[in-house]
């Protein structure tokens, strides 16, 4: 499955920078919990989610980033145009709708978001078009998957609900680009997962 990487590209002065981000977390409370949900998980990116590298929010290397095998890309009604980045899903397996032969009740698994999973507007919606609109769906790194659904059964129905994320180590920042832009990635955000704004300041600015 084809992923679309989104980038977000800040225009910068030249010289050195301070980045200030505010990101839902120290200086806000934690986002609450939604109700439990209804949606869909399939999986992808291998036995060991070697495949789930990279991915539409720009994290890389999902090992080195401390995200590991705990990922998710979000169809479109939940990827949200990015802005769900970074956030954290508490999945279960609805063994209410699901076929108990490949459902694994009683468990729930955590994951953070770090991909999109764009629509097949060439399936039925209820046929392979998973994550087309308005279809919430979770296309899990297929260990994270496991936890809650047996290999075999390819799609489960599960519930989910955002929950607030618990990293180690601080938000961290990385800086890429050229002599005219620079890239921007914020990532391993607690509490909210998800970055709501930032500003950038040049090292002389009296702002």
């Amino acid at each position: 499955m084809a992923r679309a990487r989104v980038v977000a590209v800040v225009l910068l002065a030249v010289g050195s920078l301070l980045l200030s981000a505010a990101a839902d977390t120290a200086t806000a409370p934690s986002p609450q919990p939604f109700v439990w949900q209804k949606a869909h998980a399939t999986f992808y990116g291998g036995a060991d989610a070697s495949d789930t590298m990279g991915g539409a929010c720009g994290y890389g290397n999902l090992f080195a980033e401390g995200y590991g095998t705990r990922t998710v890309a979000l169809s479109t009604v939940l990827f949200n145009d990015g802005a769900a980045c970074g956030q954290c899903y508490k999945i279960a397996c609805d063994r209410k709708r699901a076929d108990p032969l490949f459902c694994k009740p009683g468990v729930t698994v955590t994951v953070t978001a770090t991909n999109f999973c764009p629509p097949n507007d060439a399936l039925p919606n209820d046929n392979g078009g998973w994550c087309n609109t308005p279809r919430p769906h979770f296309d899990m790194a297929q260990p994270a998957w496991e936890k809650i659904g047996v290999y075999k059964g390819g799609i489960i129905p599960v519930m989910y609900q955002r929950v607030p994320c618990v990293k180690r180590g601080g938000v961290r920042f990385r800086i890429n680009g050229h002599d005219y832009f620079n890239l921007v990635l914020v990532s391993n955000v607690a509490a909210a997962g998800s970055i709501k704004s930032m500003d950038v300041n040049s090292s002389d600015s009296e702002d």
